[in-house]
């Protein structure tokens, strides 16, 4: 979900990250639910994911028909996880951070270790404004608890989803793929519409991306027998025999060049410029698709990889600032946005999915989907029941995990290491961190 387009910025991730836990350390707790707030203010700012912006100015507007007095200002906030994380660090230390943060997964650990989030828990439990944890899907909900916290709070059941640019695949003669198919049938597409364009089109934008999805790469790893860190032996395990296999797999439209080149790996607009004829992706990204698309368009469940399930799962969520004056205010606003005739109802149409046990079953989503892409339901229907989270890992490591991952895969595409080499290292490098 997160992408920018110079290099540079994906090498600072680690800087970047150094530069959170120096410059944080100090900041206070972020307990909830004990918020002295007499009531709640009327003006809230909400930081969004750029693709997401219009969307929640929506909602925005939806909320304030119904909340008087109430003005929501909707943000945009960098892409790229770098970018963001260093907007976040110069915010709080300036007390200036949004009211709501966007948040997601891979990301959360990082946040709410560095004293930004504020914990959710006391409320969800209490049923604080009719919001309740046990109306959410467990797998989702518990992407956001860190210890005895609830940081965030899941926006969509989100999973991973291939677009497909059915335009360019009539434009070059190359079979429209089916939802039974595999990825060497992906794989297989993509280099045949990548040699008939002469290579003006990439046949996918390479999935793997700058290594920072884990959705995109987890259940390779899994269906090959390996995984990112294994709770039973308290390792990470991603370099063992079947995780070089994934790795392998994973790269090869890097170095079968029949992808997306790295220099262009977080570019977020090449499907739109019809320049990519297929992209991975999450479900969450389908709405702004829609609103930026102009020629022929479907989207297809993840292709089975080593015959087992290659779809992953993830969401993006709704956070409060630790540093916000106006907690009671935020929540309020989120309290209508997860209710099913509030906010729920305004999203479903642009393709959120809810993650609540209802929601899945019968919200809105199933018949009031807009049109386009004509297989979104039918996708998610299927996508849904076979999503593979990753596992929990310890919240110290967590926020190291990615870097060395990105950075072993820049010491495979960017200076020719081999992938066990590379991978290897990065394996050492977090298991040391873990004794």
């Amino acid at each position: 979900m997160v992408s920018k387009k110079h290099l540079i910025r994906q090498i600072a991730v680690l800087s970047a990250t150094a530069v959170l836990a120096a410059g944080l350390a100090a900041c206070g707790s972020t307990s909830g639910g004990n918020t002295t707030d007499a009531k709640a203010g009327k003006d809230i700012l909400i930081g969004m994911n750029s693709g997401l912006v219009p969307q929640f100015q929506r909602y925005a507007k939806e909320f304030e028909k119904t909340h008087k007095g109430f003005k929501i200002t909707v943000k945009a906030v960098p892409d790229a996880q770098p970018d963001y994380i260093q907007q976040l660090v110069t915010q709080g230390l300036s007390k200036a951070l949004p009211d709501i943060i966007f948040n997601y997964d891979s990301l959360n650990q990082t946040l709410n270790s560095n004293h930004l989030l504020y914990d959710l828990k006391p409320w969800l439990d209490s049923g604080h404004d009719g919001l309740k944890a046990s109306s959410f899907i467990p797998a989702f909900l518990d992407q956001y608890r860190v210890g005895d916290t609830v940081t965030g709070i899941p926006v969509s059941a989100d999973t991973g989803v291939v677009v497909i640019h059915t335009a360019l695949f009539e434009k070059y003669g190359v079979p429209v793929p089916t939802a039974d198919w595999t990825t060497e049938d992906m794989y297989a597409a993509a280099k045949a519409i990548t040699e008939k364009s002469s290579g003006k089109v990439y046949g996918i934008k390479t999935p793997l991306v700058d290594g920072a999805s884990v959705f995109t790469f987890y259940p390779t790893l899994k269906a090959y027998g390996s995984g990112i860190y294994d709770p039973d032996t308290k390792k990470f395990i991603f370099a063992n025999e079947g995780g070089i296999k994934a790795w392998t797999e994973l790269l090869r439209p890097y170095t079968e060049k029949f992808g997306t080149p790295y220099s262009l790996a977080t570019n977020s607009t090449l499907f739109e410029s019809n320049q990519d004829a297929m992209g991975v992706g999450s479900t969450a990204g389908i709405a702004g698709l829609r609103v930026k698309m102009k020629d022929a368009w479907d989207v297809l469940p993840m292709p089975t990889v080593n015959g087992k399930s290659g779809t992953g799962g993830g969401s993006y969520s709704l956070s409060i600032s630790a540093k916000s004056d106006n907690k009671e205010g935020a929540y309020q606003f989120m309290a209508w946005f997860y209710s099913t005739d509030g906010g729920m109802k305004t999203a479903q149409p642009d393709g959120v999915i809810p993650p609540t046990v209802d929601g899945i079953a019968h919200g809105a989503w199933l018949t009031e989907a807009a049109p386009v892409p004509p297989s979104f339901v039918k996708t998610i229907k299927a996508s849904v029941p076979k999503a593979i989270l990753p596992n929990p890992i310890p919240d110290a490591i967590q926020p190291k995990v990615v870097p060395a991952l990105q950075t072993a895969l820049q010491q495979v595409v960017l200076k020719g290491m081999s992938i066990k080499e590379a991978y290897t290292a990065a394996q050492d490098e977090l298991n040391k961190l873990l004794k």
